[in-house]
């Protein structure tokens, strides 16, 4: 029992370290952001323009080099600074599941067609899940 618990806080800490350099990064970006209001310009401007705020989201989440623990702290950043579900849903989708290294990793691996191929299913994805969300919210289901 006690290794077990053992292994529980040594993968916990690991997972910490890996993940900190965002927490650094992120949470005094999303404080100043929220405390200098600009927090609501910037979801106004998104929640103007869904569609355009969705595909750069999936673009810039696709590109990004952010694993599905590291992208935690950036989805708490983005949600406490306003931005609208619908992009932060398309960003966590496509950040995880495609960036530059895996990118790469698939085409040394698989090839170009089916690297290319996932990074479609990857947008394919992303944009779903973030269409799927801005319609949700849009009819009052969230």
């Amino acid at each position: 029992m006690i290794t077990h618990l053992y292994s529980i806080a040594n993968f916990m800490w690991i997972a910490f370290l890996h993940i900190w350099p965002y927490l650094l990064i992120t949470i005094p970006i999303a404080v100043a952001v929220r405390m200098s209001n600009i927090s609501d310009k910037i979801g106004r401007v998104l929640e103007a323009r869904p569609l355009i705020a969705i595909l750069a989201a999936t673009a810039i989440g696709a590109f990004s080099p952010f694993c599905s623990c590291g992208i935690i702290p950036v989805i708490w950043a983005m949600l406490v600074g306003g931005v609208p579900l619908a992009p932060v849903m398309s960003f966590w989708l496509a950040s995880p599941s495609m960036d530059p290294e895996i990118f790469f990793l698939s085409v040394s691996t698989i090839g170009w067609e089916l690297a290319l191929w996932r990074l479609a299913g990857t947008f394919t994805l992303s944009l779903a899940g973030g269409f799927i969300t801005h319609l949700a919210l849009k009819r009052a289901w969230l």
